[in-house]
C-alpha cells in the first residue's frame, strides 16, 4: 500500500517533467496514465471509439464473415467465441504449443448459467437487466435491448453448458487434448481452422492442444444453426463489455455497479488513480518501474547490494570447499550450481524496450 502511494506521488511529479518524452519508456507510462485519468476527453467521445468495430459486426452476413472478423480481432484481444494462444507444453517444458481455448462469457463462471438454485436464477435475471441497460449506450431502444439481452444469455448458456465444471477443471488431463489440425477440423467442420490459425499468425503447425473438445463441438452446433442476429448481439455485447474501462464514466460506472456491486458485493469503486496504476503495472510495468527506481533505488544502491551478494556467494563457495563430508566431485557440482544462480536486485540489468508501442 505504501509502495502504491509512493508510485502515485512519483507519477504525479513526473507529469510535470518535460524530460520524459513520448519516446522514453517512462514517457509512455506517463502518457498512458494521463489517458486513463482524462475522463473529460473520454466522456466527449462516448462510444465513438467502438463505432468502426460495430460497423464490422453489423456487416456480418454468414459464418465466413464471422470467421474473418474473429481473425482480425484476435490481434486486439479477441471478440469471443474462440481464442488461441502460445504456451509451454504441459507435458514437455522444452517446447511451446498453440492452445485452443474458450470463448468469452459475460458471467464469471459456468455455474451462473446452468445453476438451478434461486441465487443463480436471480443473477441471470440481473445479468439480462444489466445487458439491457448497457446496450442502450450503443443506441438500442429499451425493448430492442431487452430482446438482444435475452438472445445473448441464451447463446452464452449454449456456450457454457458443454464446459468442464469446477471439479473436472481440476483434472489437468481433461484440459490437455493434443490433436492435429486435421482432427480439429473434423471436430468442427464448419470452422476453417487452418485458415483461422494461419490468419492469426500460426503457420506450419503439426498439432494443437484443445482445452475442451466438448466446447469445440458446441461451437459447431452454433455455426450450423446460423443465427446471425444472435451472433451479432453477442459480439456487440462482448466488444462493449471488454471496453467499459476505456470509455465514458457513465459506461464504466454502470459496468461496475453490476460486476462490482451486484456480483461481488463491493461497496464502492477503487479510486481512478489506483485503477490506473493497476493498468500501468500490467501493461507498461517496466516504464513505471524506471520512474520508481530513479527516485527510490538509484544505481549506487543496486551496485552496493550486488557487491554484498557477491560476498555472500564467495562465503558459500568457501563453506562448500571446507565441508569434510562432501566428495570433491560433489563440491565441484555444488559450486557450479551456485554460479548458475541468477541474482536479481531492484530492477533488471536490461529494461524492456517499449519503443514499438
Amino acid at each position: 500500500l505504501n509502495t502504491d502511494k509512493d508510485v502515485l506521488a512519483i507519477l504525479e511529479e513526473a507529469l510535470k517533467n518535460p524530460k520524459y518524452t513520448a519516446t522514453t519508456n517512462q514517457g509512455k507510462a506517463i502518457n498512458l496514465y494521463k489517458t486513463i485519468m482524462d475522463t473529460v476527453t473520454r466522456n466527449k467521445q462516448g462510444i465513438a471509439p467502438l463505432k468502426p468495430y460495430l460497423t464490422k459486426i453489423n456487416s456480418i452476413k454468414n459464418s465466413n464473415d464471422l470467421q474473418k472478423l474473429l481473425i482480425e480481432m484476435e490481434y486486439e484481444g479477441g471478440l469471443g467465441f474462440i481464442g488461441a494462444g502460445v504456451g509451454t507444453d504441459a507435458k514437455n517444458s522444452n517446447r511451446n504449443v498453440v492452445n485452443i481455448g474458450l470463448g468469452a462469457l459475460g458471467l464469471p463462471d459456468r455455474d451462473y448459467y446452468v445453476g438451478t438454485d434461486a441465487d443463480s436464477k436471480e443473477k441471470r435475471e440481473k445479468y439480462v437487466a444489466h445487458i439491457t441497460r448497457m446496450l442502450q449506450f450503443l443506441g438500442e431502444k429499451p425493448k430492442q435491448a431487452k430482446s438482444s439481452a435475452e438472445k445473448i444469455l441464451a447463446l452464452e448458456t449454449q456456450m457454457a453448458q458443454p464446459r468442464l465444471d469446477r471439479v473436472e477443471r481440476r483434472d489437468r488431463r481433461k484440459t490437455y487434448n493434443p490433436m492435429s489440425v486435421a482432427d480439429l477440423q473434423q471436430l468442427s467442420p464448419s470452422f476453417n481452422w487452418a485458415n483461422y490459425l494461419k490468419g492469426i499468425g500460426y503457420t506450419n503447425l503439426d498439432s494443437v492442444i484443445v482445452s475442451q473438445p466438448r466446447y469445440i463441438q458446441a461451437m459447431e452446433t452454433i455455426l450450423k444453426e446460423n443465427k446471425v442476429d444472435d451472433w451479432k448481439a453477442y459480439l456487440k455485447w462482448t466488444l462493449l463489455n471488454k471496453s467499459t474501462g476505456l470509455l465514458s464514466t457513465d459506461i464504466e460506472t454502470a459496468s461496475w455497479e453490476f460486476y462490482g456491486k451486484t456480483l461481488t458485493g463491493a461497496i464502492k469503486q477503487r479510486p481512478r488513480n489506483e485503477r490506473a496504476l493497476q493498468t500501468l503495472n500490467g501493461t507498461l510495468g517496466e516504464g513505471l518501474g524506471k520512474l520508481y527506481v530513479e527516485k527510490m533505488f538509484p544505481a549506487e544502491a543496486k551496485a552496493k547490494a550486488e557487491h554484498m551478494i557477491k560476498n555472500v556467494f564467495t562465503a558459500f563457495e568457501n563453506r562448500i570447499n571446507a565441508l569434510p563430508w562432501m566428495a570433491k566431485t560433489t563440491k565441484i557440482n555444488a559450486i557450479e550450481k551456485l554460479h548458475k544462480s541468477r541474482v536479481k536486485v531492484g530492477y533488471p540489468d536490461k529494461w524492456k524496450d517499449y519503443s514499438p508501442l
